[in-house]
This record gives C-alpha cells, sequence and structure tokens, in this order.
C-alpha cells in the first residue's frame, strides 16, 4: 500500500485539471505486506514521489482497529493513510476515528466509474478480492467429477475429494455465506445470516475438510496438490495459474470483498493523504496494482489499461460480477442489544463449534 516532483508543470497540469496544488511534505502510508505491500509499492507509492516530489514513509503491516483508536485517543497518531475492511471502516467511523474523504479533488468520471457502494464518506475501496469455488483439476480429472457450486461442494457421496475452507476466526470473513449458499439459500436472501442455519450446514461438511485455512497463502499451499476443491482467494488461484498449477476457479456464487483507503482523523498530514489517496484510484495506477497482485479495480476506467487475458480473470471484470455477489458489511458491523457485533458473535460461536 509509493511516491518525486515534476514541478511547475506539473502544478500548471493539475491547476488546469482544477486538482489542488500538492504540496510538498512527507506522508505516513500502510501499504500492508506481501505481494500486496510490494504491488502497491511500485505501483502508488513510487509513482506518487516522483509526480509530486513528496516523500512517503512505507509501514508494511496492517493497523488494527485496537491500534487505530489507541493512536487516535491517546493523540499519538503517526499514520496518514492506511486500508481497513468494511465492518472494521463502519466501526471506526461509528467511534469518530476516521476523517471524510474530500471527494471534490476527483476527476468526475472515476468517480462515475467506481460502483457507490465503494465511495462511503469514511473511506473509498481501492481493489476487490473474491473467495471462489476453486478445484484441482488434476485430482478431478473429468470435468463431470467437478463441482460447480457451493450445493456440490457439500454433496460429498456426488463429487468425493478433500475439501479446504476459510477459518471463521476472524468473524467478519468465513465460510458463512458459503454455507448458506449450499443449504439453499438465494444469493438475494443471504442477509441477514442466519446463524443457526449456518452452523447446521458448517456441521455437514466439517469430517470433509483437511483444514480451515486463515490467509491467502495457507490455501495456495493447499492447492497445491493437497486438496481436490474448496474456498480459495481469486488472486491465489490467478498465481497458482501463472506458476502452471492445475487450478480451475468458478465465479459462481463468488464472495466479493475488498479494503477500502482511509485517513484517521488525527492524521498528521491530512491534506497530503486526501492528495494520495486520489492520487491511488485513477485508473492507470488501480491497473498497475492489478497487473501486479491480480487484485481487481474498482474503478472500471481501469480496465482499459489492463491486457484483456488478465482482465477477463478479474472478479470485476462485468462478466464475472455477474455471476458474484458483494459481502454485506453493514451487517457484519452492525451491534445487538449486547453490544456485540454481528461479526464478534461469529467469532465467539466459531470458537466453540471448531473445538466439537
Amino acid at each position: 500500500m509509493r511516491l518525486s516532483l515534476i514541478k511547475s508543470m506539473v502544478a500548471a497540469c493539475l491547476t488546469s485539471l482544477a486538482v489542488p496544488a500538492l504540496a510538498a511534505g512527507t506522508l505516513t502510508v500502510v501499504v500492508g505486506g506481501g505481494l500486496l505491500g510490494e504491488g502497491q509499492i511500485k505501483a502508488l507509492v513510487e509513482p506518487f514521489e516522483k509526480e509530486t516530489g513528496n516523500k512517503v514513509v512505507i509501514v508494511k503491516d496492517q493497523i488494527s482497529l485496537a491500534q487505530l483508536k489507541l493512536a487516535e485517543t491517546s493523540k499519538s497518531q503517526t499514520v496518514d493513510v492506511m486500508s481497513v475492511s468494511g465492518a472494521n471502516g463502519i466501526a471506526a467511523t461509528r467511534a469518530g476515528y476516521l476523517a471524510d474523504i474530500d471527494y471534490s479533488i476527483y476527476d468526475k468520471n472515476d468517480l462515475g466509474a467506481i460502483d457507490p457502494r465503494a465511495r462511503k464518506p469514511w473511506g473509498i475501496e481501492h481493489f476487490y478480492f473474491a473467495s471462489v469455488l476453486g478445484v484441482d483439476t488434476r485430482k478431478l480429472a473429468s470435468p463431470a467429477a467437478r463441482p460447480n457450486d457451493w450445493r456440490d461442494v457439500w454433496d460429498t457421496k456426488r463429487f468425493p475429494g478433500v475439501r479446504t475452507l476459510q477459518s471463521g476466526q476472524y468473524g467478519d470473513e468465513g465460510p458463512w455465506e458459503e454455507a448458506l449458499l449450499a443449504d439453499g439459500v438465494p444469493v438475494d436472501k443471504l442477509y441477514p445470516l442466519d446463524i443457526e442455519r449456518v452452523f447446521r450446514s458448517l456441521d455437514r461438511i466439517k469430517p470433509s475438510v483437511r483444514r480451515w485455512w486463515t490467509v491467502g497463502s495457507e490455501a495456495m499451499q493447499l492447492f497445491d496438490g493437497q486438496v481436490a476443491m474448496g474456498m480459495i482467494p481469486d488472486g491465489r488461484a490467478l498465481s497458482l495459474q501463472a506458476a502452471g498449477k492445475p487450478v480451475q476457479m468458478n465465479y459462481d456464487g463468488a464472495k466479493v470483498n475488498g479494503l477500502f483507503w482511509v485517513i484517521p482523523k488525527s492524521a498528521p498530514h491530512a491534506r497530503l493523504a486526501q492528495q494520495f489517496v486520489e492520487f491511488a484510484m485513477r485508473p492507470k495506477q488501480q491497473a498497475e496494482v492489478a497487473r501486479l497482485t491480480n487484485y481487481a479495480p474498482t474503478n472500471q476506467r481501469a480496465f482499459q489499461f489492463i491486457d484483456k487475458t488478465l482482465a477477463t480473470k478479474l472478479i470485476s471484470f462485468p462478466a464475472n460480477m455477474k455471476h458474484a455477489y458483494i459481502v454485506d458489511a453493514e451487517w457484519y458491523a452492525a451491534v445487538g442489544a449486547d453490544g456485540k457485533t454481528n461479526a464478534q458473535r461469529l467469532v465467539e460461536r466459531w470458537n466453540q463449534w471448531i473445538l466439537k
């Protein structure tokens, strides 16, 4: 989740586009780790530094909600830009920890190309990822032996083979929607999630699951010869395909999620932070992130800069999104009479269930 100055010419161009002049300064941006972090450094941070002359301090990590709360309440905030999930963004803005995004500095055509659901007052979703149904075509050589949807994955008699599903230990991510789809719930009736029905469905599949993975790298390892089918992040499946591994993705019932750029309320360089986020949402920058990471752009204009071979495999490509659905972060962040969010209740229930 990087950035030197083309002075007067760039300033003149920016002025002509009605974008505020960029002031020199230092910015701290949390880019995350691994492939995503490295991709965002190359696609966003380095070009931002080159175009604006500002220095970016990079944090190759993630900032938790608890860490954000501590920095804001203790008035010790050092971060200017970071990423959060939709559920955490809702919780953080509810607590007053986030600044509003200044959409007045954005190109109107870019804003129009971004789904309104990705444009929140408190943050803007900068890439999509999906949990998809993955199949090892070496283990399931016959097309007839391969599951086509989550109901098939749960049908262990017709479709034998070792499975893997995502762990539910984090609450706002897990095999919840997949369990309901497998039990016959239509996509448009998923929310609010019926938690009792979720766990009854998971009871049925539990004996066939080799491992409940927690991070994408685990899923990637499992699909490298250990399992026949199950949940896998789309970007990880694409990386396996690029390495010549026999992994097939099915977009039917793909669960789409994403991360939002946010600016802490007491960010030391708030104006510069707004400029970085706007820069990061431009089509060329989003296209470069996609090329380097296999994560899908939220700005549809980015597809004009992405090679079609890759573009058609990304979850936000229009033909793929027709078969997918977007996670309802509002439901996960909703607080009940007990003061707990739905995500927290799922964590508690998961921790009890997995030990049975």
